[in-house]
């Protein structure tokens, strides 16, 4: 029977260690074992006193839970720890989509996730609506398994140790609203608030008087666990994005870019067959395409490295921006990309 090789990394501000079992891993800054094909293992982070695990990537592994993945080909997998000095709390929060664009009295709805990563309960949990724009704000909490609502409107949750909560909420707006990067608060009565990442967990939200394309967009990496992976300085790592116009018709050019964060690396892209993923375009800087009311094209998006890219899921990212013919972007995701 083959065997197959697991190598754990750490990344982040902080420290902390990961044990695994059946035995043979017990990770300080990095380690590696080599087990039988189709072994399935059970790795548990441990953060030091002065940090917080913020989660797992590569390997199939996401979240904050012990992460069990079965081997089938020599697998990395990324910890992350993060210090507690940094600001960050023990939470961490995310929300999809990353934009939205509506016509005034229109709710513009958006799914967002706090991460308890502390070792106490955290009790009294919400968002909040940080930057004024004339609009209503409401949320509920969702279901983890079928992500339906769940719970009264408006009512914070107690969020135990090592345990993630779903909400929905909806912007109203009431009145015109230029594009502008929102910020929330996610926060619990006995924490610090998740630190803010633009593009992470702000919401790019406009509001017109008149219908506006908006254009929902969700990225999707081979490792399914929202990062890019960059086989060495000079390889080439690859990610789609879905989209839906929840708007109406509108000519819209896609591009992307690092968010003005220096990276070593080179973009391009294509518009694709949804169903086989296949280029129908040339792979270019940017592609201009139509997106009909309720139409749902595909992208793929390649990053190229000439250097080497560290692990930062919140600082290293890569943007794609969907802008109409103003200029004005009506739809936006990103993923976390690094140098293997």
């Amino acid at each position: 029977m083959p065997t197959f090789t697991l190598t754990v990394t750490k990344a982040g501000t902080g420290s902390g260690t990961v044990t695994g079992t059946p035995a043979g891993l017990t990770c300080g800054t990095s380690c590696s074992a080599s087990y039988a094909s189709g072994t399935v293992l059970t790795l548990t982070a441990t953060p030091a006193a002065d940090s917080i695990f913020a989660g797992w990537s590569g390997g199939g592994c996401s979240g904050i839970a012990p992460c069990r993945p079965t081997l089938a080909a020599d697998t990395t997998i990324t910890a992350t720890f993060l210090a507690e000095s940094t600001g960050g709390g023990s939470l961490v929060a995310a929300i999809l989509p990353s934009s939205r664009s509506v016509q005034v009295g229109t709710p513009a709805t958006a799914y967002a996730t706090m991460i308890n990563a502390g070792p106490g309960t955290a009790s009294s949990c919400r968002p909040a609506l940080l930057t004024s724009i004339p609009a209503d704000f409401v949320f509920q909490t969702t279901d983890q398994a079928a992500n339906q609502v769940t719970g009264t409107a408006n009512t914070p949750v107690t969020i135990p140790p090592g345990a993630a909560q779903n909400f929905v909420f909806a912007l109203t707006p009431t009145g015109p609203i230029a594009p502008t990067d929102v910020q929330f608060s996610f926060d619990c009565a006995d924490t610090t608030p998740a630190p803010i990442h633009s593009g992470l967990n702000t919401l790019l939200f406009s509001a017109s008087v008149t219908p506006i394309p908006d254009v929902v967009a969700l990225a999707a990496t081979m490792s399914r666990d929202g990062v890019v992976n960059i086989a060495g300085s000079t390889g080439t790592g690859v990610f789609a994005v879905a989209t839906v116009n929840m708007g109406v018709t509108g000519t819209i050019t896609a591009s992307a870019d690092t968010g003005g964060v220096s990276l070593p690396v080179s973009i391009s892209m294509c518009e694709t067959v949804p169903a086989t993923g296949q280029c129908i375009s040339p792979t270019v800087s940017s592609v201009t395409t139509q997106i009909d009311a309720s139409e749902t094209p595909t992208f793929a998006i390649f990053i190229t490295g000439t250097g080497n890219v560290p692990f930062d899921p919140a600082g290293n990212r890569i943007f794609v921006r969907l802008r109409d013919s103003g200029g004005v972007i009506r739809g936006a995701t990103s993923v976390a990309v690094r140098t293997q």
